[in-house]
């Protein structure tokens, strides 16, 4: 169990009630007392809008009515849904990273060696063209604002925890947030989008003793040292010498910092070459642009760069490595799906901020209680699983602030983990099958420790 009952309870309980209090005050949504509270109104949004992708006021109602025993009219919630409660749930979204848990790292094969495993990535949410002004994003071809806004999130595979996360416009680079320049532990595997990639930002987390695995994009410029400087190195070049499905060579990157890393090259069968090409032609012609031949002759390679040791990540086991950042995908996926939160029948451009906060929230109180009940990234199906956890959504908000309660939750969802778990699969082995077939030592060890 990566969080214990008791820790989770305290947590829950202080996040929709003190929390929520504080928060609802300082950002001005509760001036003064009345039904819905900014615990009342932060539980009912965060939990209906998890039972119901799109719910109407009359739901807000009725499930506080319910759940919570207060009964307030629809229209009370519509007069609610201001400015002040978008800020409101905004923060209590944030606040949730603030949360940490006493939780033991899940035995994987393969990456147990690193101090951690970060999976770092960012998510375009879209929303109503109204929200432009507040969250610009690109614009359509009819030359109309759109909005849509940027969710930066950092996971922690081995224990599954969400550690960061942030909001930003849909336009602004995942660079510029803070979780792109949070320290790490030394000894830690970082796992990022190429969306993050920037010389300096590596360097510094090669000196902090973390280590990086990370794709390149075709234009990237390679370097190797020559006398007292560095020329150029023509890496297709050399890989369009070579009979050897898998190189390693030691390089320099980026023209200013001269990163030294090393580069590993992993040839891919033919059909998934051909695939990437395609699908490079077809995404150069919807931007009207010409396709190099560079960069569809670079389709036929897995092409990652990473300063970790020989002994840590090599030619062989680093591309089954790269395949993990993929689960922060799932994650968005799960959010999507599953939280639906893109999906509201809200027009007005607060509530539809409003809902959007909570559904979020409810993603990461779903995913705890998920942690609680032994749910190991890899090993477990989180959208079949998000499934089990909206049908105890009461029993879960009444445990919030009834201890005694979530322990039955809880139970009842770890029975049910053995049926979300990813099955193996022969002919297309998921990624943890992957790893476990790179890994000897983990053979002799318990895999569900």
């Amino acid at each position: 169990m990566a969080i214990s009952v008791a820790e989770l309870q305290a947590t829950l309980h202080d996040l929709f009630n003190d929390t929520a209090r504080d928060l609802a005050k300082d950002t001005g949504f509760c001036r003064r007392e009345r039904l819905l509270t900014g615990p009342v109104f932060a539980k009912t949004v965060v939990f209906a809008a998890l039972e119901k992708h799109a719910p109407s006021l009359e739901d807000f109602a009725d499930f506080a009515d319910e759940h919570l025993d207060v009964t307030v009219t629809p229209k009370a919630f519509d007069e609610r849904f201001t400015q002040a409660a978008s800020c409101f749930l905004r923060e209590l979204f944030l606040e949730a990273f603030n949360r940490s848990f006493t939780a033991q790292p899940a035995l994987l094969p393969l990456l147990r060696r690193f101090n951690g495993v970060y999976l770092r990535d960012a998510t375009v949410v879209s929303l109503p063209d109204g929200l432009a002004e507040i969250f610009p994003g690109r614009k359509g071809r009819d030359g109309k604002p759109s909005a849509a806004l940027k969710l930066v999130l950092e996971v922690e595979l081995t224990t599954g925890d969400f550690t960061e996360a942030e909001v930003l416009p849909a336009l602004d680079n995942e660079k510029t947030s803070a979780i792109a320049a949070k320290p790490l532990p030394k000894g830690a595997l970082l796992l990022e989008d190429m969306g993050f990639l920037c010389g300096q930002r590596l360097q510094g987390y090669a000196d902090q003793g973390v280590y990086v695995l990370t794709r390149v994009p075709a234009w990237t410029a390679f370097f190797e040292a020559k006398g007292k400087g560095f020329v150029r190195l023509d890496v297709l070049k050399w890989l369009r010498q070579s009979t050897a499905d898998r190189l390693e060579r030691q390089v320099y990157v980026f023209h200013k910092e001269k990163l030294a890393l090393r580069l590993l090259a992993v040839r891919v069968p033919e059909e998934v070459a051909e695939q990437r090409r395609q699908q490079v032609r077809q995404d150069a012609q919807k931007r009207g642009r010409p396709v190099s031949q560079r960069k569809l002759d670079l389709c036929a390679w897995n092409i990652l760069l990473t300063n970790a040791p020989k002994e840590l990540l090599n030619a062989a086991n680093a591309s089954e490595v790269r395949r993990v950042r993929w689960q922060i995908e799932l994650v968005f996926k799960v959010f999507k799906s599953e939280g639906g939160i893109e999906r509201t029948q809200a027009r007005s451009r607060w509530r539809v901020l409003s809902e959007l906060f909570a559904k979020l929230l409810g993603m990461v109180v779903q995913h705890w209680a998920l942690l609680c009940a032994g749910m190991v990234l890899l090993r477990h199906s989180a959208r079949r699983l998000a499934r089990r956890v909206r049908r105890r959504l009461g029993a879960l908000l009444r445990a919030v602030d009834q201890p005694g309660r979530l322990g039955r939750v809880i139970e009842r969802l770890s029975r049910e983990l053995r049926r979300c778990k990813i099955q193996r699969r022969n002919k297309q082995p998921s990624t943890f099958d992957r790893l476990l077939a790179l890994d000897d030592e983990f053979a002799s060890l318990d895999q569900d420790a």
